[in-house]
């Protein structure tokens, strides 16, 4: 292969292909969050507008902590995955803040779009309401760009310099 078509420099392959990492981890996570936040809007919707024994179910102890837990969990994934893509756009290396960023983001996702099928019922596992296509596709976010137990061990091994001998 002529030396007119490397792209970048010689010799940093793996760091640019580990860089390339850090944005597509930053992508999956935004991307998993997005789903709960869509799952959280319809669930607000539906709470309002369903009744169960003459009152909205908005109303009931358990929706509303549901709810509460939702939008929680959905902006601290944002919020990691905002401070990850920080860091890329200022050129600091972040493989910690985005693996961090892809397992809680694509994670939220699984479980926001799980708990709004639950807020709607038999309703949620309908194709009547979108929150039935959110929860199956949230399901898959936590594979691609390495699954959540990899994203784990990577904090971990960064975060405490521990490298697996060589076999």
């Amino acid at each position: 292969m002529p030396i007119a078509n490397t792209v970048g420099s010689i010799g940093d392959g793996l760091k640019n292909t580990l860089v390339t990492f850090e944005r597509a981890r930053c992508h999956m996570a935004a991307w998993g969050y997005s789903l709960g936040r869509r799952a959280l809007e319809e669930s607000i919707k539906y709470s309002q507008e369903r009744t169960q024994h003459g009152k909205q179910i908005a109303g009931h102890q358990l929706i509303a902590e549901k709810i509460a837990t939702m939008a929680t969990q959905i902006d601290a994934a944002r919020l990691l995955t905002l401070r990850a893509g920080d860091m890329i756009d200022k050129g600091i290396r972040c493989d910690v803040e985005c693996s961090m960023a892809k397992w809680y983001g694509t994670e939220i996702g699984v479980n926001t779009t799980r708990q709004a099928v639950q807020i709607h019922g038999g309703n949620g596992v309908t194709k009547e309401f979108v929150v039935e296509r959110l929860a199956r596709e949230a399901i898959i976010g936590p594979i691609p760009d390495g699954t959540t137990e990899i994203q784990k061990l990577l904090i971990a091994r960064m975060l405490t310099g521990f490298k697996p001998l060589d076999n």
